[in-house]
């Protein structure tokens, strides 16, 4: 079946990066220009706050000099001027007596721009009205002070540029960057051997780059192994074929009745072999795990002798003893075909491991032990070759092994054997209860 691909959008991490730059760089704008109008305004406020605030502190002073007998107008240094009689008031200051009493602000107009307080206090037992004044150019910002005001937020907004830009790039090196790393190995016609990123990722990208090479690795395993598999399974089965298509050319050859009944014997053995082979294999493809497919049962020694009886003519045929241990019946749950595959496998393996001069005194043998928990053969072969050694498996030739155990919950091990040869053990679960 076919995969529609995954539907996402044009844009790639490159233009991802542009866009972040473009989002970044309105944003420094933004703030530089509202911190712009902050400052001003916080520093007209403060202007204005500081000079309202001199006036008001100033009119205890201003009034007890009138009431001392101060000549008006009174002028308190630096900048302020206090009047209580409106004929003395500059004509540029307009009607400052039409302004409310507690009048405490800044004038406005086309002509001034002045700071004002307005109250009143009692001179010579009358109320008198107070102009408490102080003219607004002369406390505020020179235009050499705005400039460096404006100086100083155009460095501001370099300074966020710089900084975005700095964030930006280690943005892209800890979390982009690895995504453009891993994109364009995996993009090439020829994968590397392994999956890298750079060392100054986050450390995410570092756990998903280690779990891609070890998947791609299992995948690896895997390959060989079906492969493996596939070489084993037709070499299983084209040994008995060969045999039957033999058999039968030898049949067309020789009339004699006994010769044909030896032929079609070994034709029979042949064909069941190939059946078993089929069946076993067709135990391990098949996707259902259903307890009542194969239920437990106890192995008898008749089952097993049966199962092994052709792997012991073989072993007899190569002058290797053939002991069989029988302690106690062990409860299974493969079939016939699936525990004949097994230990034929196995023994096989013993049989090839022979050692062809043995010391003086000494004989080639397998032994085969039966437990209620566990099948174990047991030679004084070659051992452990290097590659059963090192890789998964034991060997590519023991991969059915693995697979039939795996399919049945079994525990496979192969060890070295003292003085020398190796013990393949099959250990059975512990939950499988006989169900007869």
């Amino acid at each position: 079946m076919n995969h529609e691909p995954v539907t996402t959008s044009n844009s790639s991490t490159s233009s991802f990066v542009g866009q972040l730059s473009v989002y970044f760089g309105i944003i420094t704008i933004v703030t530089a220009a509202l911190i712009y109008l902050m400052m001003q305004f916080m520093l007209q406020w403060v202007e204005d706050e500081v000079s309202l605030n001199n006036l008001r502190d100033s009119a205890k002073y201003v009034i007890s000099e009138f009431q001392s007998g101060a000549a008006e107008p009174l002028v308190l240094p630096p900048n302020i001027t206090a009047y209580y009689s409106v004929q003395y008031i500059p004509e540029d200051y307009g009607q400052l007596q039409n302004y409310p009493l507690g009048f405490n602000a800044e004038i406005n107009d086309d002509f001034t721009e002045l700071f004002l307080y307005r109250d009143e206090f009692l001179l010579d037992g009358k109320l008198t009205p107070l102009y408490i004044t102080m003219p607004a150019e002369n406390i505020e910002l020179s235009p050499q002070q705005w400039r460096s005001m404006s100086l100083f937020t155009l460095s501001f907004i370099i300074g966020l540029f710089i900084l975005f830009g700095y964030v930006i790039t280690k943005l892209f090196r800890r979390l982009i960057e690895p995504i453009n790393q891993l994109s364009l190995q995996m993009s090439q016609a020829t994968c590397p051997k392994e999956f890298t990123v750079s060392s100054k990722a986050a450390k995410e990208f570092g756990i998903l780059t280690d779990s891609l090479n070890s998947y791609r690795q299992q995948n690896e395993t895997l390959m060989k192994q079906e492969q493996a598999f596939a070489r084993y399974a037709s070499h299983e089965l084209r040994t008995p074929l060969s045999i039957v298509l033999g058999s039968v050319k030898l049949l067309g050859k020789n009339a004699e009745t006994e010769f044909q009944l030896r032929q079609r014997d070994r034709i029979t053995r042949a064909a069941q072999d190939m059946q078993n082979t089929v069946d076993a294999l067709l135990n391990i493809v098949k996707q259902e795990k259903s307890a009542d497919e194969n239920p437990p049962r106890e192995l008898s020694e008749q089952e097993l002798e049966q199962a092994i009886e052709t792997s012991i003519a073989q072993a007899k045929q190569q002058d290797i003893e053939f002991i069989i241990e029988w302690h106690q019946t062990p409860v299974i749950q493969p079939n016939n075909a699936v525990l004949k595959m097994l230990l034929t496998n196995l023994i096989n393996n013993a049989i090839n491991a022979r050692i062809e001069l043995l010391d003086t005194n000494k004989q080639s043998y397998i032994k085969l032990i039966v437990d209620a928990d566990s099948i174990t053969l047991e030679d004084n072969g070659q051992g452990l070759s290097m590659t059963e050694k090192n890789t998964q498996g034991h060997g590519l030739g023991l991969v059915i092994i693995d697979t039939l155990c795996q399919r049945y919950q079994w525990q496979f091990s192969l060890t070295e054997n003292s003085p020398n040869g190796c013990i393949a053990r099959l250990k059975l679960p512990k939950n499988v209860k006989n169900n007869q």
